[in-house]
């Protein structure tokens, strides 16, 4: 099939790592891959052999940017066009209505936005987001499939313990520290304002413990889960890391991985911890029950709730034999369920049922 894939996203997030990857997968398989993103955006400059980048504005007014896309879309015969991300999915819509290219959208996240019914198809990275997009944006359920989120579990599984020693240094760890850690923007989303607000408690029994906040994000938040951390006297115990281009080596100074989130997807961050064989506290938000299985590969409690965080961050930094079972067990689930091998011929198979029906 000849592919087009189209993301809006300029800089890192799970959206834009799972279109890098799908096109690489995809490009493996043999496909034509065209791949327009904007200007300057961070996955534009990744290594990306074999695949064609066509920067675009992705501007929908006036019609001169789409008109230019869908001549692009002509000339290469694309068969169908695959979206990530808002604006995008905006875009594949009007080239579906002006260029009749038949289009896909992966919807990452859950909102309310008119225009995810005027698709071809859905293909939802959980099944507490397809529930969403049925119930809100009123996608026909023949429409919409489910496939979850993918990632290279090798990458994060091998991984020498100098590695790790090294990360624990540079992010100022001593060998006797229960290292925790979240990645992702520091956001109301996100939630990291109840993990400060659970370390009270789990210092009390576990002092040795730090908690690494990973990401950049709001500065209002940020500022906010600071001055928690001050008011609660827990501020040598909590670092903030900012954004860090280096996770999979990050990931390898933590014992403990945790995601406080109040709305989630399915977030490739949990993915990539169970990878690098951490057990998991994260709530029970959006897909987080489909990724994290509960009392096998981590623990769920509900959001919002800095007790139940500190409670089940306690079980895991009070026993190492637990972590270790857990851990392995989240790797052995990574790379039965969520692996590029498993997944991206179910997202193959979607993109050309909707390209045959076109034809």
């Amino acid at each position: 099939m000849r592919i087009m894939q189209i993301v809006s996203g300029t800089a890192v997030n799970g959206a834009v790592i799972h279109c890098l990857m799908l096109a690489r997968a995809l490009a493996a398989r043999g496909h034509e891959i065209t791949l327009v993103c904007r200007p300057g955006a961070w996955i534009g400059e990744q290594l990306l052999e074999g695949i064609e980048v066509f920067p675009s504005t992705l501007k929908r007014w006036p019609l001169a940017e789409l008109r230019r896309v869908g001549q692009a879309a002509r000339e290469r015969e694309i068969d169908v066009v695959q979206t990530h991300m808002s604006s995008a999915h905006f875009f594949g819509v009007l080239l579906r209505w002006f260029g009749g290219v038949p289009s896909v959208a992966t919807a990452h996240c859950r909102k309310a936005q008119f225009h995810w019914a005027l698709n071809d198809r859905i293909i939802a990275v959980s099944e507490a987001t397809a529930r969403f997009h049925r119930r809100v944006n009123f996608v026909p359920r023949r429409k919409m499939e489910v496939v979850y989120n993918f990632l290279d579990d090798h990458r994060f599984s091998t991984i020498s313990p100098h590695v790790r020693l090294a990360a624990r240094a540079q992010l100022g760890l001593k060998s006797h520290h229960i290292a925790i850690g979240t990645v992702g923007d520091v956001c109301q989303r996100k939630g990291q304002l109840y993990l400060v607000q659970a370390m009270p408690k789990l210092l009390i029994n576990i002092p040795d413990a730090r908690l690494l906040l990973i990401g950049g994000g709001n500065p209002d938040y940020v500022a906010a889960c600071r001055r928690e951390a001050e008011r609660l006297n827990v501020t040598e115990a909590i670092t903030f890391c900012g954004h860090r281009s280096d996770v999979r080596d990050v990931l390898s100074a933590l014992d403990i991985y945790t995601l406080a989130s109040v709305e989630e997807s399915f977030p490739l961050s949990a993915l990539e911890a169970m990878a690098a064989g951490l057990p998991l506290v994260t709530t029970t938000a959006g897909g987080l029950p489909e990724c994290v299985v509960n009392g096998e590969t981590g623990f769920l409690v509900r959001p919002r709730d800095p007790t139940a965080l500190a409670e089940a961050l306690t079980e895991f930094a009070s026993d190492m034999t637990l972590r270790s079972r857990f851990g392995a067990s989240g790797l052995a689930r990574a790379r039965a369920h969520f692996s590029s091998a498993s997944q991206t011929p179910r997202i193959e198979a979607a993109l050309a049922r909707v390209a045959r029906r076109a034809t």
